[in-house]
């Protein structure tokens, strides 16, 4: 029986693909696109009966070069750049890997943080330009032991934050459109939680009611101080209203992995940005999340060829 095609919409290297065909084996067969172009993906897709999608857009017009396609598989958990609605009209199943990069992720929020608050990424610049210690650092260094995190979203990934941050001795509240987690205390409401904690940290999808949540109103009424972490997505932030409150001093600092566009282009105003930690949305990666993400969306793949069902906790549409 010949295997499915699969394509996956980035042009990997060969050893990112050798370790892709090591981990699916022989269930699936795995294309590439030759080059990160539109009419490259289209190729790729031509004759795919899945795809797998990372840090690229499915875009409508993507949809119509693959005939053959009955799945879309998410590498991660946002969907955001996939046309979901299109795909469903179309009879093609949307799915994703719910929580498998919450433990990676969760690590970064923390070292985001750490990196903010205690100057590290300041330090090593300083030390790498022959300098020492900031004059200041005692005036501008702070602590995350006991300080008060408000998480905004509380899934798998914020859930994990705070069993990290309770290691630190902070107090976390947390906040979501749903409501409390039962057995979860700690729930605050959105509004009371912006101008009650030290670091605000955000943990949500974005959506056409997520986008720009964290405005210029919004952050006037953070705490003078207040660190922001952004492991979401960059459009859940006006990015200009950020910048305003980093350059007056509002705003304590901010953590960013994601950014509006992605990559930021060259001599964009944030990265110049004071007291600002930035990556380039790298919070899933690591050897081990690649390695539980490639096994998850394989093993579905896998199963929907096989007609077995997939869990539905993983379906976005079905």
């Amino acid at each position: 029986m010949t295997a499915p095609r699969v394509a996956l919409l980035e042009a990997f290297g060969p050893d990112l693909r050798a370790t892709v065909a090591g981990i699916v084996g022989p269930g699936l067969d795995m294309r590439y696109p030759v080059s990160n172009s539109e009419a490259d993906r289209a190729a790729a897709l031509a004759e795919a009966d899945y795809a797998v999608v990372r840090s690229v857009k499915m875009t409508p017009a993507l949809l119509d070069s693959a005939p053959r396609l009955k799945a879309i598989h998410q590498w991660g958990t946002g969907t955001d750049g996939i046309p979901v609605a299109e795909a469903a009209s179309r009879g093609i199943l949307v799915a994703r890997s719910p929580g498998m990069n919450a433990p990676t992720v969760a690590d970064h929020t923390v070292g985001l943080m750490l990196a903010v608050l205690k100057r590290i990424c300041v330090g090593d610049a300083r030390m790498r330009a022959g300098a020492w210690m900031e004059p200041d650092i005692y005036a501008r260094g702070r602590d995350l032991n006991g300080a008060r995190v408000g998480l905004v979203g509380y899934g798998a990934t914020g859930q994990l934050v705070a069993r990290r941050l309770a290691g630190f001795d902070c107090d976390v509240v947390y906040t979501r459109p749903s409501g409390p987690v039962e057995g979860a205390p700690g729930f605050v409401p959105f509004d009371a939680l912006i101008g009650a904690v030290d670091i605000l940290s955000l943990h949500l999808p974005l959506t056409a009611r997520t986008r720009h949540l964290i405005d210029a109103a919004t952050i006037a009424r953070m705490r003078p101080g207040t660190v922001l972490i952004n492991m979401a997505r960059g459009g859940v932030v006006d990015q200009a209203a950020l910048l305003a409150a980093l350059e007056t001093g509002h705003l304590g600092g901010a953590g960013l992995d994601t950014f509006e566009p992605e990559p930021l282009p060259a001599g964009h105003p944030l990265l110049n940005a004071p007291n600002t930690v930035l990556t380039p949305h790298i919070g899933g990666g690591t050897r081990e999340n690649f390695e539980r993400l490639v096994r998850h969306w394989s093993a579905n793949l896998i199963a929907h060829a096989a007609g077995r069902e997939i869990d539905p906790r993983d379906l976005v549409t079905g």
